[in-house]
């Protein structure tokens, strides 16, 4: 799934609370987007992260994240990839970047404004509590079995689909700019 590679997210490069990879990158950005779905596409990471210093390559590929991720979430195909290592990584290393992704999502929501008042429906609530059990997740005790891929698997479109929900919740379709007057 994922072929986004940041130089500046590296460990020896990474100097403050930014991300630890494009999971996380991609999870922020999802929580940012659901608070602000007008978020400035060029230097949106700014207003989640200070210590980001990226070159002109990564700038390019962060407004490409961005542009994409924007499209997927106003998708009527619900076509959303989250940024997690290929089928054929070991099952744990999708595991962690899972987590990641989810660390991402809960720190995007909060970091752009989410708070224990803002209204959200049950479903919503559930969701994002759920995100921050898988966020806590470890892969200690997991084996690299055809079971525990099936739950990765379906913990992953569980993610992806509630996503969509969160977004359509925060950010509702204005049809009133749609509508034909007769």
């Amino acid at each position: 799934m994922s072929e986004l590679y940041f130089p500046s997210l590296s460990p020896e490069k990474n100097t403050g609370d930014g991300p630890a990879n494009a999971a996380e990158l991609q999870g922020s950005l999802c929580g940012l987007l659901c608070m602000d779905s007008q978020a400035n596409r060029i230097d949106w990471y700014k207003s989640l992260y200070d210590d980001i210093t990226p070159d002109d390559q990564e700038i390019l590929d962060l407004t490409a994240l961005f542009d994409k991720t924007v499209q997927s979430l106003n998708s009527l195909d619900f076509d959303l990839q989250l940024e997690l290592p290929d089928d054929l990584a070991p099952l744990p290393s999708r595991i962690l970047a899972m987590t990641d992704w989810c660390q991402g999502l809960v720190y995007g929501l909060g970091t752009s404004g989410l708070t224990d008042e803002t209204e959200l429906s049950p479903d919503c609530q559930e969701y994002i509590a759920d995100a921050i059990k898988i966020s806590q997740m470890s892969n200690d005790v997991l084996e690299d079995s055809n079971e525990e891929e099936t739950n990765f698997e379906e913990l992953v479109e569980y993610l992806r689909m509630g996503l969509f929900l969160l977004y359509s919740e925060l950010q509702p379709i204005d049809t009133s700019k749609d509508t034909i007057e007769h």
